[in-house]
């Protein structure tokens, strides 16, 4: 007896075939609900919104590329292992590339009150694309690691949708062009908080002493 499909797969896979036939603004709930062969009162309890389909929709192909790493490839320079990382999302991507350019046409048709779920699920999902090629995401260096590796993915994203080479070779130009670049402001970055830091250090131990004499004085 074959396994039961999971409803969540289901209705992503519905949503993403009706938004590569027609505008995303116009698909409803309903129109999603009936391409899936599901009830709304199926939908209710695993999504609120489209929106809620879109992030699923973002999470499953994180996890796609994350159960596609190879170990081997662990030892490889950081930023080859990152610009693995990323095309091999673009060819998880690809068959959906016709309806991620009707999401992207209407802005995700994203209301104000979904606008912070949907960066934060867009930070966590290049959170974990920085730390499977090897980089630190904690403290202020890897908050910004976070932002940048945003802000050049939404940039090659762009690119890779109208891509049509058969080894997306402009993508992966560009992309390698920004890594590059931003790895030269992210060591010139770690270079600025290791000296901080060893001025913060350098002042820790020298308060106790201050605060000795100034006690000792005092007493006198």
């Amino acid at each position: 007896m074959p396994a039961k499909k999971d409803p969540r797969d289901t209705l992503i896979a519905a949503a993403m075939e009706l938004a590569a036939e027609r505008s995303w603004h116009s698909v409803t709930l309903i129109d999603i609900s009936q391409k899936a062969g599901l009830s709304l009162a199926d939908i209710y309890p695993l999504f609120k919104n489209k929106s809620d389909i879109l992030r699923a929709f973002v999470r499953k192909m994180d996890m796609r590329v994350l159960a596609d790493l190879d170990s081997a490839d662990f030892d490889q320079p950081r930023h080859d292992r990152l610009m693995d990382v990323i095309m091999a999302r673009f060819d998880a991507l690809a068959p959906y590339r016709p309806a991620l350019k009707s999401i992207l046409h209407d802005f995700g048709d994203v209301g104000l009150a979904d606008g912070a779920r949907a960066a934060k699920t867009g930070f966590a999902s290049m959170r974990w694309m920085l730390e499977a090629a090897g980089f630190e995401t904690g403290g202020i260096q890897g908050s910004l690691r976070v932002a940048g590796m945003g802000a050049i993915y939404a940039r090659s994203f762009r690119q890779w949708l109208d891509d049509e080479s058969p080894d997306y070779g402009p993508t992966m130009a560009l992309l390698d062009k920004s890594l590059n670049q931003a790895g030269g402001w992210d060591s010139r970055l770690g270079k600025g908080l290791a000296r901080v830091g060893t001025l913060r250090s350098k002042f820790a131990q020298r308060c106790p002493k201050t605060a000795t004499d100034h006690g000792e004085a005092v007493a006198d």
